[in-house]
């Protein structure tokens, strides 16, 4: 016997899952009947039910095609789904299992009550009912096990059908989440500002160390030294999710409230955010209390900024006094123990100090800045805005460019130079600059690397290497420069941003007393100072960086060399809170290959995923929590919300008819067939089902409220009453 089962090729879209939207036959035999089996799944293509679908999500039927498989049946003792990441809570290290007794498709369309396990497989912890039976330790292991390596496999959480016969365990498909909610995250996390670093891709748990290290620390001080928050009042501040990097905007957002005038939209808008409210969202009023607290915010702020202003040249000199020694040590004299003390004290202190003190800088920046933009929108429209915070001098990271664009104007004025870095390749140049060549202008380049090898292609990863180590890069950035014509001269560009910077202060010296016009010259100067600052200061961190990478990759090859670690990259899947807790003997060279092997498995889990940029409960639009809520129907949530209005209860397929706009699905379970009619509800009532059923996976699509496992709801909710559904506790009123 066969089962003959359609994928359709939208299937499993970003936002569109297509889950149980087609045909499948399973127990076939015959060659006749396959046959027709296989026609019928292509019809399903074009069946009411998926072209309801294509209509409620906008998308076109112009171009549906169809794959067919033919697999040999599993005689199923018991079966179900898999998720490899709890798709309700939104955490993405718990495994979720659902099993029944007999074929999958009733698990699936939850025509049965499975048993529901949860594996924790980062921590090694099992969450279920004791009365639980279908599975046992040693089968829950191996499926568990398998479950994680599927994800691994293909780099993102998978929603995996499963069988066993005999023993054996039997993979039917695999196929990617579409929808994870995060009811049980709670605060607002977002990677805004971090999407451009270490939230670009997924993030190595050494590189996110160092920067959670400095971003829990350095905020909680900043908000704590201004007056914005007590110390209770502050928790975590930044987290990974789905293997990238968030920060908290609960904390952040709760602080701004401080601030008269501040709207939570304003701010939103600001960092991108999605907005999952109406109107403003939270606003501050004006009142005697907050006009205090913005004063007593405001002295301490002047304070830090007078601080940090009359102190910032001293800690530059002091940081690259600290890199030469640095760069220059010769860090083979070390003996093992020493270089570990070393290295300890590199991240721990300086590599501390550098990136602490462009971090306040960047803190100092956000709020002077959000008032200076606020102040200059009196005398200037947006686009005169950005010419008076343009223009600067001598940026730090655009000086390589400046650098290179004038060995380039000399390679162009010699026709043999330019032949040679135009014609050779990147290969046959890197060569001779290893070989320190004397010709076409090389000895300038080689300036250029010693100058600027700090910096790299992606500078938020220490893992990824510089261009001391892959000048490579920046020959074929110089191969590149040689093609610019005029047009490209930073120095032209340059004077006309001073240009546009000038005029502009000349038209608010038109607008302007001369008195008035002094004072806001001043401001202008201390924000562009302070932009300048945030990029020289940048600079030194990025310096740093490439020591902590230099001085951490010879740390990893002792550590390789003593058996530490299996290999020298090893490194990157630790944390440096695990070689801190190592170096002073709180875990031993066991304990840190295991903690590789769980990153390494986390890493390769998401690598292929990109998660949302905004994740928790607030961002599934989960209103406030009902009150009075009764205890005799209960069920287990699917989905976040809680809505209001009348119970339409439906024993069968030739009762849909009954159901109008707005009504709330009161039913046994569904049928695929349904799905046409899910769009118009406001939510869903089931009396089996569970929270990985097609029915709970199209309600969260839809965004409906959806209670799975409410015993005996079609008895006690009469037809036509009115009832209020909570989506995330399960709970039901009869109103």
């Amino acid at each position: 016997k066969y089962s003959v089962r359609s994928s359709g090729l939208m299937e499993d879209l970003e936002k569109c899952s297509f889950a149980g939207q087609y045909d499948t036959f399973l127990n076939i035999s015959g060659t006749e009947n396959i046959a027709r089996a296989i026609i019928k799944c292509y019809q399903s293509m074009y069946s009411a039910t998926v072209l309801n679908y294509l209509a409620n999500n906008n998308l076109s039927a112009d171009n549906l095609k169809m794959a067919v498989l033919v697999q040999e049946m599993v005689h199923s003792e018991k079966s179900g789904v898999a998720f490899s990441v709890n798709p309700l809570t939104g955490d993405d290290k718990e495994i979720v299992v659902e099993i029944a007794e007999g074929l999958g498709e009733n698990v699936v369309s939850g025509k049965v009550e499975p048993e529901r396990y949860y594996f924790n497989w980062y921590e090694n912890q099992n969450n279920y009912d004791e009365k639980n039976k279908l599975l046992s330790k040693y089968e829950l292991s191996s499926l568990t096990d398998t479950v994680l390596n599927i994800q691994m496999y293909f780099g993102y959480p998978c929603d995996i059908e499963f069988a066993f016969e005999k023993g054996q365990l039997y993979i039917l498909q695999a196929r990617r989440i579409t929808k994870i909610k995060y009811c049980k995250i709670n605060d607002q996390w977002s990677n805004a500002n971090f999407r451009d670093g270490v939230s670009a891709c997924v993030c190595t748990p050494y590189m996110w160390s160092l920067y959670e290290y400095i971003w829990d620390n350095t905020l909680k001080k900043y908000i704590i030294d201004s007056n914005i928050l007590r110390e209770k009042e502050i928790r975590k501040l930044s987290n990974m999710f789905f293997g990238r990097p968030y920060w908290n905007m609960s904390i952040v957002k709760k602080g701004m409230s401080a601030v008269p005038g501040y709207k939570e939209k304003e701010f939103d808008s600001e960092f991108g955010v999605k907005i999952t409210y109406n109107g403003d969202g939270e606003k501050t009023r004006i009142t005697p209390k907050s006009v205090c607290k913005i004063l007593r915010i405001g002295i301490r702020q002047k304070n830090i900024l007078s601080k940090q202003i009359h102190c910032t040249q001293a800690y530059k000199d002091e940081l690259l006094d600290k890199y030469d020694k640095y760069l220059q040590d010769n860090i083979q004299r070390y003996s093992f123990e020493d270089f570990q003390v070393l290295w300890h004290h590199l991240i721990k202190d300086n590599y501390y100090q550098s990136e602490g003190t462009y971090f306040w800088q960047i803190y100092l920046n956000t709020v002077y800045g959000a008032l200076f933009k606020k102040k200059m929108l009196h005398y200037v429209g947006s686009s005169g805005y950005f010419d008076l915070i343009g223009g600067l001098d001598n940026i730090s990271h655009l000086m390589p460019f400046y650098d290179m664009w004038e060995i380039g104007r000399k390679i162009t004025g010699s026709e043999k130079a330019f032949a040679y870095w135009k014609s050779s390749s990147a290969e046959a140049i890197e060569e001779d600059y290893k070989n320190n060549s004397e010709s076409d202008f090389m000895p300038d380049f080689i300036k250029l690397i010693n100058r600027y090898g700090y910096h790299s292609e992606k500078e938020l990863d220490v893992s990824y290497p510089c261009y001391f180590e892959d000048p490579g890069s920046m020959i074929k950035m110089l191969k590149e420069n040689i093609l610019l014509d005029e047009s490209h001269n930073p120095e032209l560009i340059r004077k006309k941003q001073k240009l546009a910077y000038e005029e502009q202060l000349e038209k608010i010296r038109i607008k302007v007393s001369t008195e008035k016009y002094k004072n806001l010259i001043k401001s202008i100067e201390k924000m562009r100072s302070l932009l300048w600052w945030r990029e020289e200061l940048r600079d030194v961190s990025s310096m740093f960086l490439y020591i902590v990478r230099k001085y951490t990759m010879e740390l990893a090859k002792r550590y390789t060399e003593k058996g530490i670690i299996e290999t020298p990259e090893d490194i990157w899947f630790l944390k440096m809170e695990d070689i801190f807790e190592f170096i002073n003997c709180r875990k031993n060279s066991n304990e840190l290959k295991s903690i590789v092997k769980k990153n390494k498995d986390y890493f390769q889990s998401f690598r292929n995923y990109t998660s949302e940029n905004e994740i928790g409960s607030a961002f599934g639009e989960k209103p406030a929590e009902a009150k009075n809520v009764s205890k005799n129907i209960k069920g287990i949530g699917c989905n976040s919300g809680i809505v209001k209005g009348t119970a339409r209860v439906i024993e069968g397929v030739a009762e849909i008819w009954k159901l109008q706009a707005d009504d709330i699905l009161i039913t046994k379970f569904t049928d695929t067939g349904w799905t046409s009619k899910f769009a118009a509800l406001k939510g869903i009532v089931s009396e089996y089902g569970g929270i990985l059923c097609h029915l709970a996976i199209v309600s969260r699509e839809y965004g409906i409220p959806c209670v799975v496992c409410a015993n005996n709801a079609t008895k006690q909710i009469k037809d036509g009453s009115t009832i209020s559904v909570n989506g995330e506790t399960g709970e039901i009123i009869i109103l």
